[in-house]
């Protein structure tokens, strides 16, 4: 029997050391330019932040590669391997499609090495594969076999059902009477009921509510709010904060662009949200508010992230502008419409608690600041990361949009 956490696991730790070999790739000592010809780069030569071992053991020799293919503008990465147990992904698969259900056991990591040796992929007739030196060894009688570029693509059974519709949507009653918070204008008024969010009718709106099972053995008893697509996969916003208050978003330094180094840890983990229906954030290229990876006005390059363990991430501002509606949101009031994004933050509701969440992204014009969601003020505003402890963590999961059912 093979869990499904720790084939989650195998497929994030491919799609990190995957990340690797693009850096390595990007940087242009590689020399890959030939449309005629599969790469393949061995795992052993590619490093990642964290351990390139699979969650059963290290990859057998000669047994793991990414390969590489370039069409004359860009590049497609694609996975194969086995480790020293005989798991890993036995046909060569396209990054994009890579998933828990590729994942089998009792592989021959010969068998590895002699399709690697034998594949082209798409009508390529040439085969390299990379040396320790550096080089590119030529297969001899290059490609015997081809496979498709759309490689992985194949009819799989349908992912499991992670969130349920909502039938009933979680109240709370206002207690500011300042004008501020929940008291604030087109707001529920002193001692009125809050209602967060929507009851879902056809496709998936943003601040829809559903009700998800986090656990492989649980029941759907958690309330996430629905806050938008990319691709086949969806990503929803749990409906309260995972710890009172996280001091830091990044270092006690101040240096945002190594990304949430401190506030992660409050996430919860992928053994506390072991359901392997949610997919693991894994390594991210995380932005700033302005959609770039830079800080310091474009002076200071953002490190990519891993969420290492971790079930969910941050909310990204980008997908925060994008379920309100506006092209900014550091403007009072400018989550009015956004409520279900603020409950149980204490400074809208009026009661205790962390008057915000951290997003993922760093402020664009410094190199300390983070972005964060205020109930206050009901905006998006940008605090000093190293210095004050008000801030709260909310989880954000990421499942198949298939795995939503209404």
């Amino acid at each position: 029997y093979i869990s499904d956490s720790r084939k989650n696991s195998y497929v994030n730790t491919a799609k990190e050391i995957i990340g690797g070999a693009r850096n390595k790739v990007n940087e242009g000592n590689l020399g890959i330019y030939g449309t005629d010809i599969t790469y393949y780069i061995p795992v052993k030569f590619i490093k990642t932040e964290n351990s390139s071992r699979s969650p059963y053991g290290e990859f057998a020799k000669e047994a793991a590669y990414v390969g590489v293919t370039y069409d004359g503008s860009g590049y497609n990465y694609y996975w194969i391997s086995a480790d020293e147990t005989g798991h890993g992904v036995k046909n060569i698969t396209k990054e994009d499609y890579l998933d828990v259900e590729d994942i089998v056991s009792d592989i021959d990591p010969n068998e590895i090495k002699s399709t690697v040796e034998s594949t082209g992929i798409g009508d390529r007739t040439q085969i390299k594969i990379l040396q320790e030196d550096g080089t590119w060894k030529d297969v001899e009688g290059g490609a015997t076999n081809n496979i498709s570029e759309d490689s992985g693509n194949q009819e799989k059974d349908p992912p499991p059902i992670v969130c349920k519709k909502a039938t009933s949507l979680h109240t709370a009653t206002c207690n500011r009477n300042d004008g501020y918070g929940c008291g604030a204008t087109g707001q529920a008024g002193f001692g009125h009921t809050i209602t967060y969010g929507y009851i879902a009718s056809g496709n998936p709106s943003p601040g829809d509510a559903y009700d998800c099972k986090v656990t492989a053995d649980g029941d759907f008893n958690e309330r996430f709010y629905y806050v938008g697509s990319s691709g086949d996969k969806s990503f929803l916003i749990y409906h309260k904060n995972m710890n009172g208050q996280a001091m830091y978003a990044y270092d006690s330094s101040g240096q945002n662009w190594h990304g949430p180094t401190t506030a992660y840890q409050y996430l919860p983990s992928t053994s506390d949200w072991n359901n392997p229906g949610i997919l693991a954030p894994g390594t991210r290229n995380i932005r700033n508010d302005k959609g770039t990876r830079t800080v310091d006005n474009g002076n200071t390059t953002i490190d990519q992230f891993t969420y290492t363990n971790k079930a969910a991430r941050f909310l990204t501002y980008q997908e925060l502008v994008s379920a309100c509606g506006f092209e900014w949101v550091e403007f009072e009031g400018y989550l009015n419409s956004c409520t279900w994004l603020m409950e149980k933050i204490g400074e809208y509701e009026g009661t205790s608690g962390a008057y915000g969440y951290w997003l993922e992204g760093p402020h664009y014009e410094d190199n300390y600041n983070a972005s964060l969601v205020r109930g206050y003020t009901r905006r998006v505003s940008y605090g000093e990361s190293h210095i004050t402890n008000s801030r709260g963590v909310r989880p954000v999961i990421t499942i198949y949009t298939a795995s939503i059912e209404n």
